[in-house]
């Protein structure tokens, strides 16, 4: 399974070498091996791709990420055809049943909201907080209807940032930090979903019209406290430095528990949207990872 996630600052070109990437500054050049490469994440506006390249990453399934002057993720490439069986999937997916996509909303919120409450007494929150977590989680209904999932957020980031924090609020340098890791998870999980065969605008209780990544914006949910748990333990400075941006993007080598193991999030996100497949396909039990154990990679 691929692994690696290449990030490209100040490079003059990258191409293809046989079976690797080559990628070239002045007279330096560096060659890694495309199975081994996850993604490829380029903050540099000025790096050339040759057309060649650029095709075997999409046989590759590699996820190339682009990002603009603010560093962050500005526009992804992705394959036409991931999967070999992709038409019969796509079908299966159009077809999914709309009770089952309720419980599966259901179990989604429920982990994104359990996961929480994990990350809250990491930070040893107050456990009258931590508490009305769980009575949100004991009342969730398919397709979150009275949505607990909002509920639970409110709580959850004023318990760390406090009572007149929003998400929304551009000049909080922790919002940044975490839109920068969400980011580059919510591309990670559609490289996935379109790697296993499936329609990524399709998703389960998302289904905005101008968002091409709906199944990914479902999936993203129980993941997002990873990026949570990095950004309270170690704050960013005034601005996100390139290193900051390298331990976040360096978060998909994390290791969180997922079906009894720990696992890292590429693998987990695998391991994930493989459930869901089969929880359509067969009823088996949908694989959800666990934020009881989080361990964050270290270089």
């Amino acid at each position: 399974m691929s692994w690696r996630v290449v990030h490209v600052t100040n490079v003059d070109q990258m191409s293809l070498h046989l079976d690797s990437l080559k990628v070239k500054r002045g007279d330096d050049e560096l060659k890694i091996p495309l199975a081994d490469i996850f993604s490829i994440v380029i903050e540099d506006l000025t790096c050339k791709l040759t057309g060649r390249l650029i095709v075997e990453l999409s046989k590759h399934n590699i996820l190339v990420l682009v990002c603009g002057q603010d560093h962050l993720p500005e526009t992804q490439l992705l394959p036409v055809t991931g999967h070999f069986g992709q038409h019969k999937r796509m079908t299966r997916q159009l077809e999914w049943d709309d009770d089952k996509k309720g419980e599966l909303w259901k179990k989604v919120v429920g982990q994104k909201i359990f996961n929480q409450t994990r990350i809250m007494e990491r930070a040893k929150i107050e456990q009258p907080r931590i508490n009305r977590l769980l009575n949100l989680l004991s009342e969730i209904e398919p397709f979150d209807r009275t949505n607990c999932e909002a509920q639970a957020a409110k709580i959850y980031f004023n318990s760390f940032f406090g009572e007149g924090y929003h998400r929304s609020n551009k000049e909080i340098i922790e919002n940044a930090a975490l839109n920068y890791g969400y980011s580059i998870f919510h591309s990670a999980i559609a490289r996935t979903i379109v790697a296993k065969g499936l329609l990524p605008s399709i998703g389960i209780f998302h289904r905005g019209e101008r968002n091409p990544f709906n199944l990914a914006s479902d999936i993203i949910e129980p993941f997002r406290q990873i990026v949570d748990a990095y950004v309270i333990e170690q704050p960013p400075d005034e601005f996100l430095t390139k290193q900051y941006r390298l331990d976040l993007i360096n978060l998909l080598h994390s290791r969180i528990s997922i079906d009894g193991k720990l696992q890292t999030v590429i693998r987990a996100i695998d391991i994930f949207v493989g459930s869901i497949i089969e929880y359509f396909d067969t009823g088996n039990k949908i694989k959800t990872p666990n934020a009881k154990k989080i361990a964050f990679h270290e270089l």
